[in-house]
């Protein structure tokens, strides 16, 4: 080659391999290398380890002696999978940004707009309580919350520009304009009040009591998590003309709760969906569009004998994507101006507020109906059994007491050209009197001490911002269902109604029926009573006789039973005489029925 130099080549060492010029290196996922920790600190020599792993001694002894930064991305949540390690960030740091992500979410559902500056805030203020409680807080590093943080932070959480833009404000210009748009767009489109709806989320404790009731205060006392802080998110919606209100949506952090084991989803009354934090996504919406309202929407407009065409008014929450529009082509959205929703928004103008209110009455009654009132043990013990279960029962009744005319009057502000001749309740007047309703339900049960501030609190208590230990609760409450959910999905067997069960309840359902009628003076009281209750029994009547029915059935086809002899003979009938088979081991033939004797006879 002369004394030319070929610079692509260079001297090979020994066990190393020489590809195209270039050498490769490997990727050593955080998982491999919390392996090689392990071999060092079970005193493996290092040219073992490099042998059973195929990593060289010098990239070993590296992994070796940054063993407690490796350890402590660890326990930091950095992905076992991932292979390229910059730094090791502090435990509370990355604690903060996952409880940051919680309260940015619980922003959201409120459609309060989030600057820099207030999630700044926010983060310093997480970040100093996790410092306060650290064991050693002058270990812990200082935190600055600087621009080059949020830049990384945003990446890492998949923040929208459309979440982190200026704080938001109320725009009441554009909330005037606004629904002059919307006139023209339903006039030129031909839209009815019937194809119009509004879809919203809000949060929802679904076990929160006032906080002066004796229920507040043993959880309070009580170790652990605080169940009064576990939340879910329930979407609502109906139409303009209040003629469809649609079935609600619960979001919980949990997928297979237990008090939901052995329920079929499909019949608890609400569509149950589940995510992380129990919170609205985009995917899950884009679902229901699909999945769920479409087919509800299309049985609707042919059931009212309209045009299958829907418009659907959504705000502009990173929940519900742009292109939820493009799902279906019978299905127009348009979405309202960014700070607007407080203003225009139909189910923000008194629906989810009176949904509230019914929901924390129907609670109360609850209590009241599974209690003695002013037993005060038996209460808590109420409370205590008191389940996801229940709280889906309740929202599907308190959804169903919001009436007719409260969703057509909530939207006046956004549709008034077309709901201003409405005279229906007045929403000012309704909620005031379900509160009071509510207080005098509480007295009722036992809690002497609520007043009407007491109900207020906890109906406003849905929106309140939430504090850093309330973060961390709710990013608790995965990690302490999560242990469980396989095993509960594996198990998750539907219920069975055995027909004998089903059978008992119709008898005795019958008889108390039966002593009601025989035992009230007023004849068309108890009438009503009874015709009523058998109304409503119709379809396990009519489960009951189809069971039956499958069961004679079965047994027209079921074979007859073979008898068997002391000898393990078969005796086969047929048209009541006997078939005799010779055993020519014992002899034997079996007795005719003309012989009067008591043994077997031999053969001749």
């Amino acid at each position: 080659m002369g004394g030319q130099h070929n610079k692509n080549v260079y001297r090979k060492r020994p066990g190393e391999r020489i590809v195209g010029g270039d050498r490769k290196r490997k990727a050593i996922t955080l998982e491999e290398k919390l392996g090689v920790i392990k071999r060092f600190e079970r005193n493996e020599r290092t040219c073992d380890i490099a042998r059973a792993t195929g990593i060289k001694e010098s990239t070993l002894r590296t992994i070796r002696d940054n063993a407690e930064k490796i350890k402590a991305s660890c326990i930091a949540g950095t992905s076992l999978s991932a292979s390229k390690l910059v730094r090791s960030r502090p435990k509370e740091l990355e604690e903060m940004e996952r409880l940051l992500c919680v309260w940015l979410e619980d922003q959201l559902k409120k459609q309060s707009g989030t600057s820099f500056i207030a999630i700044r805030q926010k983060a310093l203020s997480i970040y100093e309580g996790l410092r306060n409680k650290a064991e050693n807080p002058a270990d812990v590093p200082a935190f600055s919350a600087s621009s080059g943080w949020f830049a990384g932070f945003k990446n890492r959480c998949f923040l929208t520009n459309k979440l982190c833009g200026e704080a938001a404000s109320t725009d009441e210009e554009c909330a005037m304009v606004f629904p002059h748009m919307v006139k023209k767009f339903i006039e030129e489109e031909g839209y009815t009040l019937d194809q119009i709806f509004n879809l919203e989320e809000t949060g929802l404790y679904w076990k929160r009591m006032p906080s002066r009731t004796y229920i507040s205060k043993n959880e309070a006392q009580a170790p652990g998590f605080k169940v009064a802080k576990d939340r879910m998110t329930v979407l609502l919606g109906a139409n303009a003309s209040g003629d469809l209100k649609l079935k609600p949506v619960v979001v919980y952090h949990s997928a297979n709760p237990r008090a939901l084991k052995g329920y079929l989803r499909s019949t608890l009354g609400v569509c149950f969906r589940s995510s992380k934090r129990g919170s609205m996504t985009g995917q899950i919406f884009s679902d229901l569009i699909v999945d769920v309202f479409k087919d509800i929407f299309r049985n609707y407009c042919r059931r009212k004998d309209l045009d299958f065409k829907i418009l659907l008014i959504l705000d502009n929450a990173p929940s519900h994507p742009p292109t939820v529009g493009e799902l279906s082509e019978n299905i127009k959205v348009l979405f309202l101006p960014p700070n607007t929703t407080s203003l225009l928004q139909p189910m923000d103008q008194g629906a989810i507020a009176a949904f509230k209110a019914y929901y924390l009455r129907r609670t109360f009654r609850k209590l009241i109906a599974a209690t003695e009132g002013d037993n005060k043990d038996s209460v808590l013990q109420f409370w205590k059994s008191f389940n996801i279960k229940n709280a889906i029962d309740i929202i599907v009744e308190a959804w169903g007491d919001v009436s007719k005319d409260c969703l057509r009057a909530v939207w006046q502000k956004l549709l008034p050209d077309f709901i201003h001749d409405f005279k229906g309740i007045e929403l000012s007047e309704e909620l005031p009197r379900i509160k009071e309703h509510c207080i005098a339900l509480a007295k009722q049960v036992g809690f002497e001490e609520v007043e009407s501030e007491d109900v207020e609190e906890v109906l406003e208590s849905h929106c309140v911002d939430l504090s850093t230990a309330d973060l961390q609760q709710l990013e608790a409450e995965g990690k302490m269902e999560a242990g469980d959910e396989e095993d509960e999905a594996q198990d998750a067997a539907p219920r069975e109604l055995s027909t004998s069960l089903l059978s008992s309840i119709l008898r005795e359902v019958e008889k108390q029926l039966q002593l009601l009628e025989d035992n009230d003076y007023n004849a068309e009281r108890s009438g009503i009573a009874v015709r009523g209750i058998r109304s409503y029994l119709a379809p396990y009547e009519q489960l009951l006789h189809e069971r039956r029915k499958m069961a004679q059935q079965q047994n027209l086809f079921k074979p007859v039973p073979r008898k068997q002899s002391e000898d393990n003979e078969l005796k086969p009938f047929i048209s009541g005489l006997s078939i005799f088979r010779h055993n020519p081991a014992s002899g034997i033939v079996p007795k005719s029925d003309d012989d009067d004797g008591d043994d077997p006879q031999p053969l001749s």
